[in-house]
């Protein structure tokens, strides 16, 4: 071979491997472009996925802050319908025991529901049983119908009367008492006559001159009766019926009183009824309370 085809040899030979070179130059290089837009695309899809829960992060805050306060309120009201619940759980189980208790004829704890009702029911029933005992076996109230007490009592008044004289026997000549006329000869009505006890049992009252004299069992003469709740002038006379039956003069028995209206001309009274026997004193007045201003002690 001659130099010059050993230094074309040559020269193809360098050529071919400056373009073997070049070759695996660009294919590395293209590789290497691959590779870096590959690693820029991974970057890219990692950059994303690192902002989203940035951003995500400063609401994820509120609302689980706004949850942790509705977790809080809800927390908040769920203790306190435990509580209250367990309250009335209580309450319904002291209840209960309470009316178990009061049904085996055990003693109830004092402060107690029960307790308290029972203590106003029993409070009510002897405020009630009081007021019943009170009016029908101590004081009742009367009204005056009539004029045959005038001016002492006028037709309206209201009286208040007691009724332990009547258990005692215990009366006293002026004591105006509330009588019973039903069946005496000479009434008729059916109301209660409001009178004054002039003649007391054993005595002799008798009617003469306008005036009223008596005598007591024990003495033979008669004396005057100074009444001085009678107004000035008025005159006791008797009735024409009365007269022919004897009570112008009577002797009064053992449980008999003589009673008689304050105004005397038109008072019926034991001047034409005859005397009261004591089983027909009903109660004696000891206050008049209406009018309101005329309220006095009787």
């Amino acid at each position: 071979m001659s130099k010059e085809e050993i230094k074309q040899t040559e020269e193809t030979a360098s050529s071919e491997e400056k373009d073997v070179s070049l070759e695996t130059e660009a294919s590395e290089e293209v590789k290497a472009s691959e590779e870096k837009a590959e690693e820029e695309k991974t970057v890219s899809e990692e950059k994303p996925a690192e902002k989203e829960p940035e951003t995500s992060e400063e609401p994820s805050k509120e609302e689980s802050s706004a949850d942790e306060k509705s977790e809080d309120e809800g927390s908040d009201e769920e203790e306190s319908e435990e509580e209250s619940e367990e309250e009335s759980e209580e309450e319904s189980e002291e209840e209960s025991s309470d009316k178990k208790a009061f049904a085996r004829g055990k003693k109830i704890e004092k402060g107690s529901k029960t307790y308290e009702i029972l203590d106003w029911l029993r409070t009510i029933c002897i405020g009630v049983l009081a007021g019943i005992f009170i009016v029908v076996f101590l004081v009742q109230r009367d009204d005056v119908y009539g004029s045959s007490m005038n001016p002492t009592l006028t037709q309206g008044d209201v009286l208040f009367t007691q009724k332990l004289s009547t258990y005692f026997k215990s009366y006293k000549r002026g004591d105006i008492v509330v009588l019973d006329g039903s069946g005496m000869e000479g009434y008729t009505g059916k109301e209660y006559l409001v009178k004054r006890i002039v003649g007391l049992p054993g005595e002799t009252i008798r009617i003469a001159d306008g005036n009223v004299y008596i005598k007591a069992a024990d003495s033979a003469d008669f004396y005057l009766l100074q009444e001085n709740y009678l107004p000035s002038g008025i005159r006791t006379t008797m009735m024409d019926g009365g007269t022919k039956k004897g009570y112008d003069e009577i002797t009064l028995g053992e449980d008999e009183y003589y009673c008689m209206g304050d105004n005397r001309p038109v008072s019926n009274d034991s001047r034409n009824l005859g005397p009261f026997e004591e089983k027909r004193i009903v109660s004696v007045a000891f206050i008049r309370v209406y009018p309101f201003n005329e309220i006095k002690i009787l």
